[in-house]
């Protein structure tokens, strides 16, 4: 896996300078390929609304949270030339005396035929709780894009929190590659403080978004090019 990653962190270094230069220098100063993911469409669920919020934390509840992130995770995926779809933007579009049920959003899920779903949510549990999780049902596709993402945000937040397979009713019902990523827990007040922060959404949401765009490249590439071991000079990120 390690070696997988290493080789996935070079070629992208190589079409975009990703790998080493921070996300928020590396988006004013180069500009981002814009035909990566040109024919991709992304569903994009940010968790909960209307009459159910979710989890509330000391400042905001998990639906703002949910929100916020998910138009900071959209941001990137546009630059890449993919085509992004949101469950709900702004929050107003579930008004608070209506919940937006689950298998009616399932049903318009499915119906745009998306290439991915990512579900974002916020985690909750004791205050000393810490670290984003992703999540997966069923399926190599699943699996592998959980697995991609995960990696990204360990690398990021270096959270010891590893992929877990969960039966969710969203990522059962999906019938494209569907994770669920817990971007951290609204029950720590510092956590939650990092994610109502604009710049620590933008960093979070670029690790996402470099670990699913991951997932997706595999197949572009041949499969001898992954194998071989990248130069050494070149994995140097930071």
């Amino acid at each position: 896996m390690k070696r997988a990653r290493a080789v996935f962190t070079v070629l992208l270094v190589s079409i975009f300078c990703l790998a080493v230069v921070p996300p928020l220098v590396q988006a004013q100063q180069f500009p981002m390929a814009g035909d990566l993911l040109a024919g991709r469409l992304v569903v994009i669920d940010p968790g909960h609304g209307g009459y159910d919020p979710g989890a509330h934390g000391k400042r905001a509840a998990e639906d703002l949270i949910n929100l916020e992130n998910a138009l900071a995770l959209k941001e990137w995926f546009q630059r890449a030339g993919a085509r992004v779809l949101l469950t709900r933007s702004p929050l107003s579009d579930v008004p608070k005396n209506k919940k937006y049920r689950v298998r009616d959003r399932m049903m318009w899920i499915n119906h745009t035929h998306a290439d991915v779903l990512i579900d974002i949510h916020c985690n909750a549990g004791a205050r000393a709780y810490h670290g984003p999780q992703t999540f997966y049902w069923d399926g190599p596709g699943s699996y592998h894009l959980a697995h991609d993402v995960q990696e990204e945000l360990q690398y990021f937040t270096h959270t010891r929190r590893k992929v877990t397979r969960i039966d969710q009713y969203v990522l059962r019902h999906a019938d494209m590659p569907a994770i669920n990523v817990e971007i951290g827990f609204i029950s720590n007040p510092k956590e939650e403080e990092q994610l109502l922060n604009p710049e620590y959404q933008r960093n979070l949401s670029w690790y996402i978004f470099v670990g699913t765009e991951r997932w997706f490249l595999k197949g572009r590439w041949p499969q001898n090019l992954l194998q071989t071991p990248p130069p050494t000079h070149l994995l140097v990120r930071d």
